[in-house]
């Protein structure tokens, strides 16, 4: 049995229209500058944004960092242990389980402050590719969604 093509205005419309398409191609141009600045230091954002919600919580359950990033369990789970076996996090108990918390080690901290010059690097760059307008915008939109800041 032969399909029927398509209907290319509509599909023209999602391409054209679609907001998940153009926020997930920006997040991947934005998230590009952000890993490309923090590469020397073996860090990705993704990873710097983990060690910073938990160095401002001091210790915090893994649920917690889900919940304030929201990713998924096993992808936290994926970096924590890569970034325990850097010497970057530390939890209590070690082995994991229920009421696992996690913290944020002195060379992790140094880590941190190390990387924050290429971290502004970056910042400077997303800022000057999305403009003052698109900044403001972004910061209205996290508002309205309830997205606080990291330390909150």
């Amino acid at each position: 049995m032969e399909r029927a093509p398509a209907d290319f205005s509509e599909l023209d419309r999602v391409a054209g229209e679609c907001i998940a398409v153009r926020v997930r191609l920006i997040n991947r141009v934005i998230t590009g500058l952000y890993d490309e600045a923090l590469r020397p230091h073996g860090l990705r954002v993704s990873q710097g944004n983990i060690l910073v919600a938990v160095a401002h919580r001091g210790e915090v359950k893994p649920a917690e960092v889900c919940r304030l990033l929201r990713i998924e369990k096993s992808t936290l789970s994926r970096d924590v242990e890569l970034m325990k076996r850097e010497g970057w996090l530390a939890s209590e108990p070690p082995s994991g389980g229920r009421n696992q918390t996690i913290r944020v080690t002195p060379e992790g901290m140094k880590l941190l402050r190390r990387a924050q010059p290429a971290w502004e690097q970056a910042q400077a760059e997303a800022k000057r590719l999305i403009g003052e307008s698109g900044v403001t915008a972004l910061r209205q939109i996290a508002s309205r969604l309830g997205l606080g800041r990291l330390e909150e």
